[in-house]
Formats: structure tokens, sequence, C-alpha cells
């Protein structure tokens, strides 16, 4: 089930809202919310909730109720390993088996396969990074005691951010797991939901699928493309990426905003920053923290700053997936966040309308590796040596949507918009104003929503 899709929109948050709102007090929440997730994400197959919850389980099993008696260390690899063998085995093996060991492919059969019939379980790398997290920060006693079955299991499965994240700490939301018995909507609550979740859609279904629907034909045909063609599937894959995860997230915090949870944001205008660092504290911020925190401190940090950074863009590029380009993808950022510090003096001292474009160019370009499969890539490239000039006509659909997504980008946002306007709900303008303003953008992307994809990071 996917946000963009109309039985999400008119019947199941609905019910659910209704349900754990207003209908359920008490614990009575909990379990209210808890099966809504459940069976939310059993939409995309029961297999996959079993994965969820077996992974939830054996976390639980070994950190909060210490299944065996390990010394602390041994508890830990123990209690990670579960959830880490679940994602190895549905995310990699098959590309560990095919493409990096070489151990052939199988033979055309009705067969079942262990490899070939891996159906990857939505935002299985999202939940098991909260899950991990969780495991890590009662090892080091930042969460001093166990929070119980109940509340780790809402915290895990909870779907307005189950499948494409943020990544939640758990002491990100304790406070409102712990008062959802007691929660009650408020009218800023309301605002900010309403606001977050309209533009949200707005921003996938309008600008990102827009997109999309105008460069399809040009990546399904890599050979063709030319320099042209080349520049206009970077510069708008850039732009669709962005308001496809943009605006999930915006989507999700709005949802979650209803029972109480305020989720982190997962972005901070990434392409308005000057260089590849500042870009990763702004781009997916809550993976980067998360890679920060559990990865790049642990192995030392600063300390060995260009052996840390190649580690973790590695494991940032297959988070994102089981694939060479991926890996290179990941290198290509560790690249340039190795070499912006190496000559950060220099980049700095550069007017900033050059820093900017340098950084947004480099970006936009690594997004290619998304794209394209390696082989793809090369045809693509090969291309623009046989048309090395701009021969395409451009299409004005394309230049008018990617124009307006770019005003959107780097001159709109809508958080502070929701959070000044929710503050102001006692003012019947403002509280008019803004339930007009979400009621059109919501129309409209509704009259739209029959032609909108899955959202792109649900295969991460």
């Amino acid at each position: 089930m996917l946000f963009n899709s109309f039985e999400f929109i008119f019947l199941f948050f609905p019910v659910v809202a209704v349900c754990a709102i207003f209908v359920c007090r008490g614990n009575t929440r909990y379990w209210v919310l808890i099966f809504a997730s459940l069976l939310f994400y059993a939409q995309s197959g029961r297999e996959h909730a079993y994965v969820l919850i077996i992974s939830v389980i054996w976390i639980y099993a070994f950190i909060d109720r210490k299944f065996l008696s390990l010394t602390p260390n041994l508890n830990l690899f123990a209690a990670t390993i579960g959830p880490v063998s679940a994602l190895i085995y549905y995310k990699y093996s098959k590309f560990i088996f095919y493409d990096v060991l070489r151990l052939g492919k199988a033979a055309e059969s009705t067969a079942f396969s262990l490899f070939d019939d891996i159906i990857l379980p939505a935002g299985i790398s999202f939940f098991t990074f909260q899950l991990l997290a969780y495991a890590f920060d009662r090892h080091t006693k930042k969460i001093a005691e166990p929070i119980g079955f109940r509340n780790l299991i809402l915290y895990i499965s909870f779907f307005p951010q189950l499948i494409a994240g943020p990544i939640v700490r758990y002491e990100q939301v304790a406070t409102a797991i712990i008062g959802l018995r007691t929660f009650v909507l408020t009218e800023g609550y309301l605002v900010n939901a309403i606001l977050y979740f309209t533009f949200g859609l707005a921003y996938k279904v309008l600008l990102a699928d827009t997109i999309g629907i105008f460069i399809e034909p040009l990546i399904a045909a890599p050979k063709d493309l030319g320099l042209s063609g080349l520049l206009v599937v970077i510069f708008s894959y850039t732009f669709q990426i962005y308001f496809d995860f943009y605006g999930y997230s915006l989507c999700a915090i709005g949802l979650a905003s209803l029972f109480g949870f305020r989720l982190p944001d997962n972005f901070k205008r990434p392409y308005s920053t000057l260089n590849p660092r500042t870009f990763w504290q702004c781009w997916h911020v809550t993976l980067s923290y998360w890679i920060r925190d559990y990865l790049y401190i642990p192995l030392g940090g600063n300390t060995a700053y260009t052996r840390n950074i190649i580690i973790v863009f590695l494991v940032c590029g297959l988070w994102h997936g089981a694939g060479f380009s991926f890996i290179i993808w990941g290198l290509y950022h560790a690249l340039l966040v190795a070499g912006y510090s190496s000559i950060s003096e220099s980049w700095n001292r550069l007017p900033l309308i050059f820093q900017w474009a340098l950084n947004f160019t480099a970006v936009s370009v690594g997004w290619l590796f998304f794209v394209f499969t390696l082989d793809d890539l090369w045809i693509a490239m090969m291309s623009v040596t046989v048309t090395p000039w701009l021969d395409h006509q451009f299409d004005l659909n394309v230049a008018l949507i990617v124009f307006i997504a770019a005003i959107v980008c780097f001159f709109m946002r809508i958080e502070k918009v929701a959070d000044y306007l929710s503050k102001q709900n006692s003012h019947w303008a403002v509280a008019l104003l803004s339930g007009v303003l979400s009621a059109v953008v919501l129309i409209i992307s509704i009259v739209y929503l029959d032609r909108s994809a899955s959202f792109i990071y649900f295969r991460f």
C-alpha cells in the first residue's frame, strides 16, 4: 500500500485515524496502531511482515530479555546477526553469489530457487537500521532500560515511516510513544499534519512523477541520448529523485503528527549546499547521522579520515542497493567528500555561485548510477561521442516542469510555512487560509493520482 494510492487516502488512513485518535483510548491505541502498521506492511506480502515481526522479536529476545547468558559484546553480536542476516539474504545474496562470486545463474526452470525467487521486503534497509540503532543504544546504555515489546514493535513498525524512513532513533519518539495513551489532537498538530501531507503528496505526484513520465523514454533508449539527451536526464532526474523522496518524508512527518509523533526532518535544502560535505549533512539526514554515529565515529572518525570516508560511503552505496553501480556511486561520493576536504581552503575562496554550481553539478551527475545499469550508462556515455553537440529538440513541457521544480526546491520551504501556521491556528483567517490552500493542493494531486508511480526509495 502506498501513500499515493486511493485506498490509502480514502480508506486505510481515515479508518486508522478515527479509531486511534477518537474512538480508542488508553493502551488500546497502541495495539490499534501496531495492528494497522502490520496490516499496512503486509500489503507488500505476508512473508515480509513475518520478516519484520521476527526481526523485532529477535532483538527483543537478545537485547531486552537477555535470551542467552552471554557477555555484553557477544550478546550484542547475537542480537544484530539476526536482522543483518535477513538483510543480507533478501537484499544481497543474489548479488553476492551471481555477480561477486560468479557462481553462475540458475538454469531456466520452474523450480523454486533460494536466490532467483527472492522478493525484497519493502524498506528492509530502513527498519533494519532502526533495529540496529536500538540494539547499539541499549548496549551503550544510551537507552538505560528495556522499553517493552509493545513499545518496541510500535517504534519499528509505525506505518508512516516504516517503508522509507526517516530512520528514527528511539529517543526521538520516546515521549510520543509513552504519551500515546493520553494524546489529544490539537489544532497545531492538525494544521502541521495536513500541510506536510498534502504538499508531500503534491511534490511526489505533480513534480517527481511528471518529470519521470517525461524522461522515461530517454532513459529507456540510452544509445540515442547524445549530449543533449544526457543533460536532460541528469538535471531532470536530479529533481525527480529529490521530490520523490522529499515528498515521502513530508508525508511521513505529516501522518505521524496526527498521532503526536514529531519525526525528524530528512532534508534541509540539500541542493542549496556549497560543497559535498555539507550536502551529506542535508540530504537523507537521518541516514547520514546513523552512519556517522554507528560507523564513522566507532571507526575512529577524523583520526583516519580518508579511510573512514571510503568505508562509510561504501556502506552508504550498498545500503541503497545491491549492485556495482551503487558501490561506484558510494565511491564517487567518497571521492567528492575527501577531495573537497583536501582542497577546502581553495574551494571556499571561490565565489559562492561557483561553489554551488560545482557542487550541484557533481551531485547531479552522480545520480546517473541510480538511473542506469553500468552497461546502459556506458552506452549513454558513448552516445555523446556520436552526438557531441546540442542537437535534441528540447521538450518545453520538460523544461517547464523542471523550472517549476527548481523554483520550489530553491525558494520554498514548506516546513517553515507549516510550523508558522500551526502556531497561529487560533486566528480564524490563518486557519481558513491553511485549510483552503491544503484542499486545493490535495484536490489537484488526487486528480493525477492514478498515474503516480511507486516511491523510488521503496526499493532500498
